[in-house]
């Protein structure tokens, strides 16, 4: 059986497979804080812009969170 980290000689995984996990939480962070700007910048446009990108101010959370 394989372990999903990779086992160096001295008993101890690799750094950088110690370091994916944080990666992925990193990378959830950047992607939630820019759905957030998205949709405030979204909701400060007016009816008449937003008509203009094809979308209705009650469409705009689904739009940018899916």
């Amino acid at each position: 059986m394989r372990h999903a980290l990779h086992i160096r000689a001295n008993g101890l995984p690799r750094a950088t497979e110690m370091m994916k996990p944080l990666r992925a939480a990193f990378d959830a962070l950047l992607g939630w804080r820019a759905k957030r700007k998205a949709e405030a910048e979204l909701m400060e446009l007016d009816a008449h812009m937003l008509a203009d990108i094809g979308i209705s101010r009650d469409e705009i959370h689904h739009r940018v969170w899916g």
